[in-house]
């Protein structure tokens, strides 16, 4: 599992519990599911794919920061990619398997994030990026991990801009995690597994933890709060993909612990498409979390569906 992996799995732990006074809350309705593609051959790291001269690149100032973006392929809806935490696709190239899949049906646009404080300020600066390149709007957004964040929010300032949303194993919001998570934890049982003891927080830390920054410095509670009072997306098409979680991610744990505890991460997950009317989820073969460099299909099959159903509603 990567650091980013593990970094990611122990803020959701902490964040989950925060606050799990509200437990009582019911569970939503059931969303349907998209169905799964066909296997894909994994992409590991090491063959990342090259890309074609972009249609359209270059830097933008945003406040003092530059912002740089690159453009493939033509068409619209404008596909653009809110990477996660620490990540910059025109660098890392973590989108270039997507971005070689989706080019071919409409325009996709990367760009790499400046240091931010809060999902509002990256929200803003992807406003003003936006509006000063030749990429019209309306766009389908493809966030991934903590871009996620960063997207809803876009989506609540400017919905006019908004044709639809793809999130790919985003962060989920807290207290609405903390329910999910509270309520399936295991009370104390004497020869419990170890790693459920581990993780098992007291009732104090449950209410005097706070939220650590980001690896890029985000405000995680103030952020937290921006997605929270950003609300639902109404009926824009959103599909939600999520990773399959695997031992890796709990590891020491007996088998059904794990499985218990990948129930809970595929709930989460599916719960995200609750966030619209139009909201579907469907779940990844990969249990890594970057989807886009070890099952990229899973994505380009549904920004293509998503394309074509704005295209031909």
């Amino acid at each position: 599992m990567s650091n980013l992996r593990q970094i990611l799995l122990k803020s959701i732990s902490i964040l989950i519990v925060l606050t799990a006074a509200a437990c009582v809350a019911t569970s939503p309705a059931a969303t349907p599911t998209l169905e799964k593609p066909s296997a894909t051959p994994t992409l590991e790291v090491e063959q990342r794919p090259s890309l074609p001269v972009p249609a359209l690149q270059g830097v933008v100032d945003v406040g003092g920061h530059v912002l740089s973006y690159q453009c493939f392929g033509e068409g619209s809806p404008a596909v653009i990619v809110e990477a996660g935490a620490g990540d910059k696709p025109t660098l890392t190239l973590s989108w270039n398997a997507v971005i070689l899949g989706v080019l071919p049906s409409t325009r996709i646009c990367i760009y790499d994030r400046v240091p931010i404080t809060t999902s509002q300020e990256a929200a803003e600066n992807l406003h003003i990026l936006l509006s000063k390149i030749p990429v019209p709007a309306p766009y389908i957004l493809v966030a991934h991990s903590l871009g996620g964040w960063h997207a809803r929010v876009f989506a609540h300032l400017y919905p006019q801009d908004m044709a639809g949303m793809v999130l790919v194993d985003t962060t989920p919001t807290y207290p609405e995690a903390a329910i999910t998570y509270a309520t399936a934890y295991p009370t104390y049982s004497p020869g419990e597994p170890a790693g459920i003891t581990q993780y098992r927080m007291s009732e104090t830390a449950i209410y005097t933890g706070s939220m650590m920054p980001s690896m890029d410095g985000l405000d995680m509670q103030a952020s937290n709060e921006q997605v929270r009072q950003a609300g639902s997306f109404g009926d824009i098409p959103l599909i939600v993909i999520g990773h399959n979680p695997g031992p890796n991610d709990w590891r020491g744990l007996e088998p059904a612990a794990q499985e218990q505890y990948a129930e809970i991460i595929r709930k989460l997950q599916a719960d995200l498409a609750t966030l619209s009317s139009q909201g579907v989820s469907v779940t990844a073969r990969t249990s890594q979390h970057f989807i886009s460099l070890y099952e990229p299909q899973i994505i380009i099959d549904a920004i293509i569906h998503m394309v074509e159903k704005i295209r031909n509603p």
